[in-house]
C-alpha cells in the first residue's frame, strides 16, 4: 500500500517492537491450543481464563482533504490478562491494557469483581465497562467492523465505555437484559475520577426463534458532576476519529472543552437476526448545558447508524443475555486449523452520522460510509479489511476523504 504514512517509526520502534511481543506471545499459545479453546487452568473450584485482545492495524487515506499525519501501522490494542471464576460465584477479571503503540499510554483496562450467586442477577465493582448500548456492550473484537460507529463512541466515553470506575447490577435472561449503574471517571492516564454519574440500559427480545430474533433497546446516562481538572471549570470535549485510527493526532470531530454544568445521551438501539443476515442501528440524541457567563446555555448533538452484516460462510452471530450484545460468527462443525476447511467469512456494511454542531459550538458533522469483509480461519485469529468514504461538514467548508485499514486480530 504505497500511500501508508510511517512517520517518526525511529522514535516508537520500542514501544512497537514491545507490543509485537506481546502479540507474538498470545498468538504462540494461541498455536499450542490448536486454533480452537484456549486452555483454562482449574484448581478445585478457582477456574482461571486467559485473555487477549491484541490488534495490529495497517491502513491510511489514499485520498483526503483533511489533514492525517500520523502513522500507518498502529498496535491498536494490547489487552492481555484473566479472567478468574471462583465457586461459580465470583468472577474477576484483571486485564491490562500495553497498547496502543505508538503513543497510547498504558493503563489498567479491567479490574473488577462480580458475584453471580443469584440467578439471573449480577453485582459488578471496580473498573469495567458498564451496559450502555448495542454496539457499546460488542467485545472489542466481536464487533462487526475495526472501530464502533463514531456516534456510539461519543456517547459511550461521556459517563460508560471502557476503563470505567463503576458500581452496577443488572438481571438478565432469554428475552431480556436490564442494568443500572453509578460511574466516576476512567482508570489510568487522563483520569478524571472527580465526575459523577449514572447509566442504565434496557432490552428486550420479543421474537426469538431458531431462525429470527429480534432485539429493541433504550440507553440512557446522565452526568451530574463533570470531570474537572484542577483550577479549571468541570468540562467535557465530545470528539472522534473518523471510526478508523492509524495513529491519527487530531481528530476529525470535536467540539474542543466545553464547560458544563451537566449532560446526558439516550438512544434506540434496534437488530433483527435472521439466518445468517445481521441488521442492527442505533440512534443518539445529546443533551449538555453549558456554562456562561449569564447562567446556562442549552447544547443539542446527535447521530445514528445503521449497519447490516451477513456470514458467508460458517454459523452466525448469537445474542448472549449477559451483554444483550452479539457475538462473532464461529464454525459450524469441530474446529480444525482452517475451521470448516475454509474459515468462517462475513462481509458487512455501514451508514453513519455523527453532528457535533449547536448553538456557537462547532464540532462538526461526519457522514460515513463504510465496508468490511472479515475472515477467522481459526476462531481466535481475525484478519479485517475495511474501506471508509466520508466527509466532514463545518460552518463554511465540507472536506471529504477515503481510507483503508486492515487489522489482524487474536482475541480469546
Amino acid at each position: 500500500m504505497s500511500f501508508i504514512v510511517c512517520q517518526k517509526r525511529k522514535r516508537v520502534l520500542g514501544r512497537y517492537w514491545s507490543g509485537v511481543l506481546f502479540a507474538g506471545v498470545s498468538f504462540f499459545s494461541a498455536c499450542q491450543a490448536v486454533g480452537s479453546t484456549v486452555p483454562t487452568i482449574v484448581l478445585g473450584d478457582v477456574v482461571i481464563k486467559p485473555y487477549a485482545t491484541d490488534q495490529l492495524d495497517i491502513g491510511g487515506f489514499p485520498q483526503s482533504t483533511v489533514p492525517v499525519d500520523g502513522v500507518g501501522v498502529r498496535a491498536a490494542r494490547l489487552r492481555n490478562g484473566a479472567r478468574i471464576t471462583i465457586h461459580k460465584q465470583f468472577e474477576i477479571g484483571a486485564i491490562w491494557d500495553f497498547g496502543p503503540v505508538p503513543k497510547g499510554p498504558m493503563r489498567l483496562f479491567e479490574g473488577q469483581v462480580s458475584y453471580t450467586g443469584i440467578k439471573h442477577f449480577v453485582l459488578t465493582a471496580g473498573i469495567f465497562k458498564p451496559s450502555f448500548g448495542l454496539e457499546s456492550m460488542q467485545a472489542q473484537g466481536d464487533t462487526v467492523f475495526i472501530e464502533r460507529s463514531s456516534i456510539s463512541t461519543i456517547t459511550r466515553n461521556l459517563a460508560a465505555g471502557i476503563a470505567r470506575q463503576a458500581v452496577q447490577i443488572e438481571a438478565h435472561g432469554k428475552h431480556y437484559h436490564i442494568a443500572i449503574a453509578g460511574t466516576a471517571g476512567t482508570a489510568g492516564p487522563d483520569h478524571d475520577g472527580n465526575q459523577r454519574a449514572m447509566v442504565f440500559r434496557l432490552v428486550g427480545v420479543p421474537v426469538s426463534t431458531h431462525d429470527l430474533l429480534v432485539h429493541v433497546g433504550f440507553s440512557g446516562e446522565w452526568v451530574f458532576k463533570a470531570a474537572q481538572s484542577p483550577g479549571q471549570a468541570p468540562a467535557v470535549d465530545f470528539s472522534d476519529f473518523p471510526e478508523l485510527n492509524v495513529g491519527l493526532t487530531g481528530k476529525f470531530l470535536n467540539t474542543g472543552k466545553i464547560p458544563l454544568k451537566d449532560a446526558g445521551a439516550f438512544g434506540l438501539e434496534a437488530a433483527v437476526a435472521w439466518k445468517k443476515l445481521l441488521l442492527a442501528g442505533e440512534a443518539y440524541e445529546i443533551e449538555a448545558n453549558k456554562r456562561i457567563e449569564t447562567g446556562v446555555q442549552h447544547l443539542h448533538f446527535s447521530g445514528w447508524y445503521a449497519q447490516a452484516s451477513y456470514t458467508l460462510l460458517g454459523t452466525p452471530r448469537k445474542w448472549k443475555s449477559r451483554t444483550a450484545a452479539f457475538s462473532s460468527p464461529t464454525c459450524q462443525k469441530n474446529r480444525t486449523f482452517l475451521c470448516d476447511g475454509a474459515g468462517v467469512v462475513e462481509a458487512a456494511a455501514r451508514f453513519s452520522e455523527a453532528d457535533l454542531r449547536s448553538g456557537a459550538v462547532n464540532g462538526g458533522r461526519q457522514q460515513a460510509w463504510s465496508a468490511a469483509l472479515t475472515w477467522w480461519p481459526v476462531d481466535i485469529l481475525r484478519v479485517t479489511l475495511q474501506y471508509e468514504n466520508g466527509k466532514i461538514q463545518e460552518v463554511n467548508n465540507t472536506e471529504r476523504f477515503q481510507a483503508v485499514l486492515s487489522m489482524m486480530q487474536i482475541k480469546f
